[in-house]
């Protein structure tokens, strides 16, 4: 059968479950028969797993109806618009246009229109197949990564006006699109930096981006520092200093779970959550993308002088590029009112320590093969995060501040 006419049929029959939806008493049950039917006579077997797994996720109550048929119709619909217009240009913007279109379209026919749902949604869509483009089983994580994102979202019940988030979708996807041309960061990187600036303008406010924009600025301006000598030395970031969702992951995936946590509770301790995290990770770049270039590292552990960019290797530079980085981002936190002074003091402090972390990390795990980079620095920025958090609910407990 045609390609163009099996994902018109598809696309037809998920249509047909959704406006059956208020109709049919056991949805879920129908939904797994059309994913037997996909895994055993269509061999769609990934993208049929997906669909069984949804179908039993819903049936039991887990996720509400728009994360069950909407993630089906964003990705039939989405993959049919590419099939007919196959040979337009600009296939990524199609893409959207048809993934969005019938996730709006899912979240109208079934009552649970929520914009800032929609709109993760359909990054969170995009980023996924950004990534997984090259698997065979991309359709199935994004059928359950959008799934996910949109039970997580309409459970937090987190309401925003139209203004300001158009104006973050305007803001980061401008940002996205620079960043890429100026060779910054790769396709995925540009969904992931859309994602978590959306989210930081919803959830705390345009400040908040602010200040992950300027990690994101000293990362990259560093990276270039001395890039032929870092090339020659064998330490230099990989793909030309491009850097994709693993890193922006690892970076400022804690700190933007801080920023959501205050924009529900309000509560201080996760301002300094976000505050350490993200002066970790500036911290950690610039010691890193410095103190290669200032002479004999040390290993943290024993103090032994080790080739420059062995994991856990410290030098005097590096350590003052850490403070200096730290600083900077709490200054920056300071003047534009998103952190008290005594949180950018904490944050000042997390940051120092963790980037330290990072380097016994390195030394202790990495270099054994547990972990790889990313990881690394995950860790890292969660104890940066963490530390500042425990010591501002420390102060508050204790009523200092």
């Amino acid at each position: 059968m045609d390609t163009r006419i099996r994902r018109l049929i598809f696309a037809l029959v998920v249509t047909a479950l959704l406006l059956g939806w208020p109709y049919i008493p056991y949805l879920g049950l129908v939904v797994l028969g059309f994913a037997a039917v996909l895994y055993f006579v269509d061999k769609s077997r990934y993208f049929a797993i997906g669909v069984g797994v949804l179908a039993v996720l819903y049936q039991a109550g887990l996720i509400p109806v728009s994360a069950l048929i909407g993630p089906l119709m964003m990705i039939v619909w989405g993959e049919y618009l590419l099939k007919i217009f196959k040979n337009v240009g600009h296939q990524g913007v199609l893409y959207t246009i048809g993934s969005s279109a019938a996730l709006l379209a899912t979240m109208l026919y079934t009552n649970e229109y929520q914009p800032l749902v929609g709109i993760i949604a359909v990054i969170v869509l995009l980023m996924l197949r950004s990534i997984l483009k090259d698997r065979e089983d991309g359709s199935m994580i994004g059928l359950l990564g959008v799934a996910m994102t949109i039970t997580l979202f309409e459970d937090l019940e987190f309401f925003v006006d139209y203004q300001t988030l158009a104006f973050a979708v305007v803001l980061c996807a401008a940002f996205g699109y620079f960043a890429y041309r100026a060779k910054t960061i790769d396709m995925s990187g540009v969904f992931t930096a859309v994602l978590f600036g959306v989210i930081l303008i919803t959830f705390a406010g345009v400040n908040w981006f602010f200040i992950v924009m300027l990690f994101f600025i000293l990362g990259s301006l560093f990276t270039k520092f001395r890039y032929a000598e870092k090339e020659f030395l064998g330490v230099a970031e990989g793909k030309k200093g491009r850097r994709g969702y693993m890193n922006a992951f690892a970076n400022a995936g804690v700190g933007v779970g801080g920023a959501v946590l205050y924009g529900i509770t309000g509560d201080v301790i996760f301002i300094a959550m976000f505050i350490g995290s993200i002066a970790t990770a500036t911290g950690d770049t610039l010691a890193s993308e410095i103190g290669v270039t200032g002479g004999t590292p040390r290993m943290i552990t024993t103090l032994r002088p080790v080739p420059p960019g062995t994991n856990g290797g410290v030098t005097g530079i590096g350590e003052l590029a850490c403070l200096f980085g730290a600083s900077v981002i709490c200054l920056l936190a300071f003047i534009l009112g998103v952190a008290p002074w005594y949180v950018c003091l904490i944050g000042v402090a997390a940051g120092f320590i963790g980037t330290n972390l990072d380097s016994l990390y390195g030394a202790l795990i990495e270099n054994k093969g547990f972990i790889g980079n990313s990881g690394t620095n995950l860790l890292a920025t969660l104890s940066g995060g963490i530390l500042a958090l425990l010591i501002c609910l420390a102060l508050v407990t204790a009523g200092l501040i």
